[in-house]
């Protein structure tokens, strides 16, 4: 798993990511319908993150 650049690509709508802003990371999703991310409750601009990155697989048993 590497970083993208935001302005490079957007991840698909509703897939859960990680999103860093150049100083926190945070767990969110792409709207497709805003056209922003989905944080918690919050709609933030895409121009607030610089990068996202795909969750890892979940564990195997």
């Amino acid at each position: 798993m590497e970083w993208v650049l935001i302005k490079d690509t957007l991840p698909e709508q509703g897939e859960d990511v990680l999103l860093f802003d150049g100083g926190q990371i945070y767990f969110g999703y792409y709207s497709e319908i805003s056209d922003k991310f989905i944080v918690g409750d919050d709609k933030v601009n895409i121009s607030d993150f610089t990068h996202w990155m795909k969750l890892p697989a979940f564990p195997g048993k």
